[in-house]
């Protein structure tokens, strides 16, 4: 079955124009002169490089003697060939048609070529966003390997269409694993769920983002986009730090489109960190004014993005902008009614805070990805929604706290004290429930002549596993993590339960 590549042309684009001119995959490395068509191991080709790279640290060499062994060795005739380019928004789409060469009178860094009959030029933005992000990486040479990317490759070639791919992404099982997919391939595809669970993360804790971005930093490798900035369950590529070859790094800080290295991530609240739908409504720019205001009132949406085919953001038709519209004489097509004016696009990548005076303008903002594709819309009930269900569990749990407190009012301080029977110096320090932690109430509950003095009509082993679990979740949120706390909601549940109880036991109590 045919492979499927990325052969980029060049750090700058520089031998763009001759591949495509002369049907060929060019694959770079000015210093790299001799035939490579006889060595035989990639530890002959590593040798190889290490002559002519004599500067370069390890990993560096490595990288590339990897990526000049997939072009001289594994890629083969009838495989697929991608060729993002440089500074425009297109992809060259080829199939490999002859053997590697070595042209010795070629001048350096075209010398090592493999013959293409290039076949279809497509916009990025009609290839799905996984996919785009695979050829994204900023070597020079990679495979494109996974959610079938070589049938997608062909289809685009035969009809200029992505049929996409509507599967799960397969993790590595571990991180040697990984490691082996991005030395073999060039890259990794994940979620970014499956990334931190290979560190035994759940969610993206402080500690979590700091550990995984020295394990990625260490191991030399990075995400796109970066791990922090997208939804769990959203994929990100993984691939090594170093570029392809020697003048490339210069290039990726200016890269149309390149995100930061995972090294810079953190935990700022990021646009691509609040929930969204599983689609976004959209609108082509030729469609009638009568079908958008249809959608628009069918949805009870304010405003639609205009896109072309390929759901590229072109403008957007408010309900005001149609109100306008309505006042100027003659009908007006959609495109004539659009918005005047409208909040720039937002990345996923973006401080989500820096956004919200934009929102508060006008009461959306339109989310796009690296080929200006919408990916959604975020309005002000979204973010209201969104601060709801973050600050509410908070707000529960304080008031769990408090109603504690009141409860446990009537427990002479002595025995508050027990709970730290190992420690007499902290105990000494008891002598009121403000001086308790929400851990502590368990030991209390279970002791049996402090439960009788509570006197609360409940079973009382229920309750010890109640505040055990209550205080966990406490624990677990008094850390920030970047996700959205769906998966704590059954803790939420629980939590919320026991403030009904606590509520029952201290309505009588004065508070």
């Amino acid at each position: 079955m045919a492979r499927a590549w990325t052969v980029r042309g060049g750090w700058d684009g520089h031998r763009e124009e001759a591949a495509l001119t002369d049907g060929l995959a060019i694959a770079g490395w000015s210093e790299v002169h001799p035939d490579l068509s006889h060595v035989k191991s990639v530890e002959e080709l590593r040798s190889i490089l290490k002559r002519c790279y004599r500067s370069e640290g390890r990993r560096t060499v490595d990288n590339w003697t990897h990526q000049l062994w997939r072009f001289v060795h594994q890629m083969q005739p009838g495989d697929l060939i991608v060729m993002p380019r440089k500074y425009q928004p297109v992809v060259a789409l080829g199939k490999i048609v002859g053997d590697y060469e070595h042209r010795p009178g070629a001048r350096p860094g075209f010398m090592h070529v493999r013959k293409v009959e290039w076949l279809k030029t497509v916009e990025r933005a009609a290839i799905g966003a996984d996919l785009r992000d695979s050829m994204g990486s900023f070597l020079t040479i990679s495979e494109l390997s996974r959610r079938d990317a070589a049938t997608r490759i062909q289809t685009l070639a035969d009809t200029g269409v992505d049929p996409g791919y509507a599967g799960a992404v397969t993790p590595p099982v571990d991180i040697k694993e990984l490691l082996t997919d991005v030395s073999d391939s060039g890259t990794r595809l994940l979620s970014a769920r499956d990334l931190i669970g290979l560190w035994g993360y759940s969610r993206r804790t402080t500690d979590a983002v700091e550990s995984v971005n020295h394990e990625l930093r260490d191991l030399g490798l990075t995400t796109d986009p970066d791990f922090t900035a997208v939804q769990l369950d959203d994929t990100v590529t993984v691939s090594a730090i170093e570029t392809a070859e020697p003048n490339a790094a210069a290039a990726t800080a200016h890269t149309p489109g390149s995100t930061s290295t995972s090294q810079d991530s953190d935990l700022t609240w990021r646009v691509g960190n609040l929930r969204r739908p599983e689609s976004v409504m959209t609108i082509r720019r030729n469609d009638s004014l009568a079908r958008a205001a249809e959608i628009m009132a069918a949805r009870e949406f304010s405003q639609l993005p205009i896109v072309d085919d390929n759901r590229c953001l072109l403008g957007v038709i408010t309900w005001e902008s149609i109100a306008h519209s309505q006042l100027r004489p003659g009908a007006l097509s959609l495109w004539e009614a659009r918005a005047d004016k409208w909040p720039p696009a937002a990345h996923v990548e973006e401080e989500l805070f820096t956004r919200i005076p934009d929102i508060q303008k006008y009461g959306y903002i339109i989310v796009v990805d690296s080929a200006n594709v919408v990916t959604r819309i975020i309005t002000a009930s979204d973010l209201a929604g969104e601060l709801k269900t973050r600050v509410t569990p908070f707000t529960v749990l304080e008031e769990v706290e408090r109603r504690l407190r009141i409860a446990f009012k009537k427990v002479p301080s002595a025995d508050l004290a027990s709970c730290f029977e190992n420690n007499k110096k902290k105990a000494k320090s008891i002598s009121a429930p403000e001086h308790l932690t929400m851990g502590n109430y368990p030991h209390l509950v279970a002791k049996e002549h402090i439960w009788n003095q509570l006197d609360w009509p409940f079973e009382q082993e229920r309750w010890v596993e109640r505040l055990k679990s209550v205080a966990q979740y406490r624990n677990q949120i008094a850390h920030w993590n970047v996700d959205a706390p769906e998966s704590e909601q059954s803790q939420l549940i629980e939590a919320e339960e026991l403030l009904n109880l606590l509520k029952i036991v201290t309505r009588h109590s004065g508070h």
